[in-house]
């Protein structure tokens, strides 16, 4: 590999996939790790900024990229309808003020902007079936240390769907396709019990008085036991401020 030079992973390439139909524009990538998203998205023809607690990891060729240290818990240090385009990549599990940082990435898209997020996604079968015997979900499956703390590692926060799209909505971040990086094979395997979950989850949801939201949860229903929800590993959420 050159110098320089960082491999995407299998999640990278799926969100990759998603912006690269997005004309070119100012760019932000929240927690770009290694860099090598932010280096493919320069590649595009972004003019990119990107922001990480430790920008000392960041391993892949700088050139294009203005990068900056920071943290998301923390107001974003960019201006008003800045950017045509914001990407985080499995960063929001890992932050105390969720509700805030969607706040903070709407006030940073200008009208029309395009974010593209991704989180565990702890709703496919396999880990609600965790979920069932243990309390814990895939991908967060012990409680986090009350006594250190590991921002690289703890998902101190993980989201359920209904969160992550309650979150967005109420920042005024529409959301407009749901997808995943990978098919788990244990989520395949409890397939036959896919019906019965949307009935009683239906079922459930159209308890709510409402009737705005009453609709919002058929959507809700219906996304839950998408293909990417209901046997994905990942959540990758594309949303586009109103």
């Amino acid at each position: 590999m050159a110098d320089g030079q960082v491999k995407l992973s299998r999640l990278e390439l799926k969100v990759l996939s998603l912006v690269a139909g997005i004309a070119p524009g100012r760019a932000l990538e929240l927690a770009p790790g290694r860099g090598a998203l932010s280096a493919e998205l320069v590649r595009l023809g972004h003019r990119l900024d990107a922001l990480d607690i430790a920008p000392e990891n960041f391993s892949a060729s700088r050139r294009g990229v203005n990068l900056v240290a920071g943290n998301l818990d923390d107001p974003l240090p960019f201006e008003d309808s800045a950017y045509d385009l914001v990407v985080c990549c499995e960063g929001i599990e890992h932050l105390e003020y969720q509700y805030r940082f969607a706040r903070e990435l709407a006030r940073v898209l200008a009208p029309g902007g395009r974010l593209v997020l991704t989180t565990p996604n702890i709703n496919n079968a396999a880990s609600r079936f965790r979920f069932l015997f243990t309390g814990f979900y895939s991908l967060a499956v012990r409680p986090s240390s009350e006594f250190t703390r590991n921002r690289y590692i703890e998902h101190i926060y993980p989201l359920a769907w209904w969160q992550l799209r309650h979150l967005l909505h109420t920042a005024g971040l529409a959301i407009e396709a749901v997808a995943t990086d990978h098919v788990r094979r244990s989520c395949l395997a409890l397939a036959p019990l896919w019906p019965l979950s949307y009935l009683l989850t239906l079922k459930a949801l159209l308890t709510e008085p409402e009737p705005r939201q009453r609709s919002a949860n058929r959507e809700i229903c219906r996304q839950l036991h998408s293909p990417a929800l209901f046997f994905g590993r990942t959540m990758i959420v594309s949303a586009r401020k109103a």
